[in-house]
């Protein structure tokens, strides 16, 4: 079995409130200062909707965002901030909600993915996007998303310019041992078939950044360690530990204009 201490993210930081409440506040400040357009829906679901801030110029890049909360928790809604450092520079951002597990399964969550992506693409013009200019972008099982989505749609691929994974989760086999399965209900099947660590990366074409946070637990971190190490001589993928930042606190660097997430993101668009 997984240590419940290395998944457990509650537990190890009790304070956990006060960087969801960050989250909440900055969201909110976001919302109420640039222009919005606030569910929009790609999808008959309640949950299939997105946010999207747009960019100031036409034909931008389009950001996607997609949440983590292990694939069963949490809303874009707490996720606005994002948007910030993009908008500046000229980005239209969009942050996508999914339908969760149990509710789903993978296999579902992975198609809303895609429909919100294919929606985005449709309707780019009317956001001042460019339907082929993509970047990806996801933390913790969001981060596991992004990958996954790129890999499983080849006609996706040629759009997409880079993408920036956060904590991303890509052996699901040590999900599969875990508390958290009692939800997830993954099976030999589903760990096979979703996992991005057995997968042939040499199919990203784009520049691919793997970050966490030196201050997460090792199971996030070799996560990422390893999916770079194995892949780095084949694909344009990156491997960056940012100092002293936990697996809460990563992700708030993605909303700040000069945080070397950020700046890959602006250097390779």
């Amino acid at each position: 079995m997984t240590p419940d201490n290395q998944l457990d993210l509650r537990s190890r930081h009790p304070n956990f409130q006060f960087f969801l409440d960050i989250n909440e506040n900055e969201s909110e400040r976001i919302r109420e200062n640039y222009v919005c357009y606030l569910d929009e829906r790609y999808g008959e679901a309640p949950l299939q909707t997105l946010d999207i801030f747009p960019s100031n110029l036409p034909n931008s890049p389009i950001l996607i965002f997609i949440h983590g909360g292990y694939w069963r928790a949490l809303d874009k809604r707490s996720y606005s901030f994002i948007a910030e450092p993009f908008v500046k520079n000229n980005i239209t951002t969009c942050i996508v909600n999914y339908r969760l597990i149990p509710t789903v399964d993978m296999g579902t969550v992975l198609n809303d993915i895609t429909a919100s992506i294919s929606w985005v693409q449709k309707e780019a013009s009317g956001y001042s996007g460019s339907s082929n200019e993509l970047i990806l972008c996801g933390h913790s099982a969001g981060g596991h998303l992004a990958l996954m989505t790129y890999l499983m749609n080849e006609n996706l691929r040629s759009t997409v310019r880079v993408i920036c994974s956060l904590s991303g989760i890509f052996n699901l086999e040590s999900v599969k041992n875990s508390y958290l399965n009692e939800v997830l209900q993954l099976n030999e099947d589903d760990v096979e078939f979703y996992s991005v660590s057995n997968k042939n990366l040499s199919a990203f074409k784009c520049p691919v950044l793997l970050s966490v946070g030196s201050e997460e637990t090792n199971f996030f971190i070799e996560q990422s360690k390893n999916l770079y190490t194995e892949n780095r001589l084949k694909t344009p993928i990156e491997y960056y530990e940012y100092p002293k930042q936990n697996h809460y606190q990563i992700v708030h660097k993605m909303g700040q204009e000069d945080s070397p997430l950020v700046n890959f993101i602006l250097e390779r668009i």
